[in-house]
């Protein structure tokens, strides 16, 4: 813990930082260490984690060049359990640089001893690590967070393991809310959620503080007799983003989303209240934290979720070697013709296009087992010369165990965006459907840096309707998803290209599934109509339980569920948040297109915009011309000349700089 003194010097040094948002500015040295003695000492200054290799730093960044603790940081700079150690580390970094400048501090995450990365000219730079961070130990540093924030106009972001794809976790000039040391955990047989019936018999469950590991809750589960199946991620935090966003894993099909199984949860909302949510009271609550996505509703301290029994299960392991194009559509096609009645038994997995596939259920016996993947384990040995092996697994946490390179396989340390989609079953109902799915797949996965299609949604079990993922999970067989990386020296330009080329590889998969959706927490950050895409039928519900216990807007972030839109009607957002310096489509502003809001001033839908406010003229397709329109004008305005053309007023309590940057315009 840094001294007083110590913290109140670097704070006064970061804050004249040409960089600092004007609120971060507009907060004295006094008013930080009083919030450092409310904390009780738990306010923290962060450095991105490769600043020690750097000898040189942009003004104001925190820490030193020092050898020692360079080599830790090279020697531990891929592994996922040292990045979620350390505040200023994140698994896909990313989100430790802003994209829209290319300020960062990074390695070469090929060869991280590359002095090219780390010597002058380079200099390492704040990016989109929060400066600052709380570390929460209890509900009282939460609730001390929100009355900062909302007296001083600082955004929040809340950080548990550091694993968001999408970034929501960071944001430049902000303080952090890091729940890494709520690491308590508890057994209970008969678990029955506070407020509920005291007849209610209850049901085995784990109690978990929020960043407890899925390593740390599968060896604990397993001390019980029970298991809690969860990521194939070991480093992850199971009651963060996972558990809140929806959290899918092998037994999802058959067992449902982790989310499916969430009994409870203890969380500090904006408002401040510190709430008991479950299916007995604060229901609301308890829904929108059941898939509406980490880091929107409140600060989780911990969760509850059911315990299953310790069943042995079978597992199937498909291995294919040298695999050639035409190979791999058949394989893929094999797998598609077979999806339905594998999925209506229970079964679910991964599959590689080019070097096989891992399928579990613990439905099933293995005899049965055996019965139903005997066309598999043909097609695999005489076609396409592969090996085929059927095992019983004795418990969850063996299987987790025993497959531990094969599963936890996703690359950290290193730039890495995702998009997917959703496959839903109407898809799978005809070979010509079968055959359209499988080539525009093998088309969307020709050039992404993995070729994988996840059989991962929750189709054989339908929940019990309290959950507020999309319902399309429901109807689908599939989770398609995509990815692609880019390293330290690779230019903006060549950034916004790998962005612009993911999104567009995935368009012909979103073109023959209409209707369906994607999973908030591996899609694309450019996600089309993405509020009906990550939660359907359920957004406008999600919309009315973020008002209640957001209303100043406290917890905004890159599309949770309130980011930048390109539409007027702002009650289709949860909250909302601008790029005021650089358009998502990347077109710049007019010089004279940004104004301050008054306290007067309101959103399309009547909701007061706080004073802190940031408005920004954006439009679909191009600038307005100059004089065009108040920069908050009070309906949605078109015109002859500009058919499409639409003009929005939007709010920013935190600017967002630092978005990736985009290139192509969505239409």
């Amino acid at each position: 813990m840094l001294s007083p003194t110590r913290l109140l010097l670097t704070l006064a040094l970061y804050l004249t930082s040409p960089c600092v948002g004007a609120a971060i500015q507009n907060i004295s040295p006094d008013e930080w260490d009083a919030l450092n003695k409310t904390l009780h000492g738990h306010l923290h200054v962060a450095a991105p984690f490769a600043r020690p290799c750097f000898p040189e730093a942009a003004e104001g960044i925190s820490g030193l060049p020092d050898a020692t603790s360079c080599s830790q940081v090279m020697q531990n700079y891929g592994d996922p359990g040292a990045r979620r150690a350390v505040f200023g580390a994140y698994m896909q970094t990313q989100w430790e640089a802003c994209q829209a400048t290319s300020e960062q501090c990074m390695l070469n995450f090929l060869d991280v001893r590359d002095p090219a990365a780390f010597t002058p000219p380079q200099k390492c730079a704040q990016g989109s690590v929060p400066p600052y961070y709380i570390d929460i130990q209890g509900p009282e540093d939460a609730q001390a967070a929100f009355n900062f924030s909302k007296a001083n106009s600082v955004p929040l972001v809340i950080k548990s393991s550091g694993h968001d794809y999408s970034g929501r976790s960071s944001a430049p000039n902000s303080l952090g809310l890091w729940t890494q040391n709520l690491q308590d955990i508890s057994y209970d047989p008969s678990f029955v959620p506070t407020g509920c019936s005291a007849s209610d018999p209850g049901r085995a469950a784990i109690t978990f503080g929020a960043s407890v590991t899925v390593d740390t809750l599968y060896q604990f589960a397993e001390i019980h007799n029970v298991s809690v199946p969860a990521s194939t991620e070991l480093s992850l935090s199971v009651g963060g983003g996972f558990l809140q966003g929806g959290g899918h894993g092998i037994l999802a099909n058959a067992v449902g989303l982790a989310a499916d199984r969430a009994l409870e949860f203890k969380v500090v909302v904006p408002t401040g209240s510190y709430l008991t949510a479950n299916a007995c009271q604060n229901t609301d609550l308890f829904f929108a934290l059941r898939g509406g996505g980490g880091g929107t509703f409140g600060v989780v301290l911990e969760a509850t979720m059911s315990a299953l029994p310790n069943v042995a299960f079978p597992v199937v392991l498909v291995e294919l070697t040298n695999m050639t194009a035409t190979m791999q559509t058949q394989w893929l096609q094999f797998m598609a013709d077979n999806a339905l009645q594998y999925a209506q038994t229970g079964w679910g997995g991964y599959l590689s296009l080019d070097a096989g596939t891992i399928y579990a259920n613990p439905l099933i016996s293995i005899s049965q087992a055996a019965l139903e993947m005997a066309s598999m384990q043909d097609f695999v040995t005489n076609t396409l010369n592969g090996t085929f092996s059927l095992s019983l697994q004795a418990s969850y946490l063996t299987f987790a165990n025993n497959f531990k390179s094969l599963l936890n396989a996703v690359p950290v340390g290193l730039p890495l965006a995702t998009s997917s989609r959703l496959v839903p079953v109407d898809n799978f109902k005809t070979a010509a459907k079968r055959a359209q799915l499988v080539k525009t797949i093998v088309d969307a996965e020709e050039s992404a840096l993995s070729k994988f299609v996840f059989a991962v949604t929750p189709y054989y079990y339908k929940g019990d309707g309290l959950s507020s993922v999309t319902p399309a999970w429901r109807n689908s067989l599939w989770h398609v998803p995509i990815s692609a990386a880019w390293n330290f020296d690779t230019t903006k330009a060549e950034v916004q290209a790998i962005y612009a080329s993911l999104s567009s590889a995935m368009d012909p998969l979103r073109a023959i599934t209409p209707g369906s959706g994607a999973y908030q927490s591996e899609a694309d950050v450019y996600e089309p109509d993405f509020e009906a895409s990550f939660w359907g039928s359920n957004y406008d519900k999600l919309v009315a339980i973020k008002r209640k216990y957001d209303p100043d807007h406290l917890l905004d972030c890159w599309k949770c569920g309130r980011s930048p839109d390109t539409s007027c009607l702002s009650s289709r957002r949860l909250a909302h948040i601008s790029i005021p310096l650089q358009s998502i489509h990347g077109v710049l502003p007019q010089s004279n297109s940004r104004a301050t809001c008054d306290s007067n001033m309101h959103d399309l839908t009547g909701e007061r915009i706080p004073t802190w406010a940031t408005v920004v003229l954006h439009t679909l397709y191009s600038i307005p011309p100059t004089g065009s329109a108040d920069p908050c004008p009070s309906a949605h305005q078109s015109s002859a000349k500009y058919p499409r053309q639409v003009i929005c007023c939007r709010m920013s309590p935190r600017p967002r700089e630092c978005a990736p940057p985009e290139s192509r315009i969505q239409q």
